[in-house]
């Protein structure tokens, strides 16, 4: 059976049994079988307020590199930098460290765009020769 709040005429009365189930110790799928409530945004609204019980929650694993991170970031390290003293992704870093302000540049635009480019060039060069080389081995 599906309970609605508009179809529901004791809202407040399954709300009472629900937390009541919260306190009691329960997880919110024990209390959703209890229930019989197999709508998610009903059960948010009748639990709304009541933290879950200890046993729920799992440790998060990374909160001992979340710290880490957050030092480094402080200490105007790179994302890049991060990744490889910590080993975890960028985009992990990137979510744990988003708050904190960004490190200065160590270069302007312009020094950055001219290593980018020396880096560029001799690939480039190699790859045109290549490319030349097969074009005229097919004609």
């Amino acid at each position: 059976m599906t309970h609605a709040p508009g179809k529901c005429a004791d809202f407040e009365g399954l709300r009472e049994r629900a937390v009541a189930l919260r306190r009691a110790g329960l997880s919110r799928r024990q209390i959703r079988d209890r229930l019989h409530v197999d709508n998610n945004d009903l059960l948010n609204r009748l639990l709304e307020g009541e933290p879950p019980p200890a046993w729920t929650k799992r440790p998060n694993a990374k909160d001992d590199l979340r710290g880490k991170a957050r030092e480094l970031r402080l200490q105007g390290w790179t994302y890049d930098q991060i990744q490889v003293e910590l080993g975890c992704s960028k985009s992990s870093i990137s979510l744990w460290v988003r708050d904190l302000p960004k490190p200065d540049r160590k270069r302007t635009p312009k020094e950055a765009s001219a290593i980018a480019r020396r880096q560029l060039v001799p690939s480039h060069g190699r790859r045109l020769v290549r490319h030349s080389r097969r074009r005229h081995s097919a004609t």
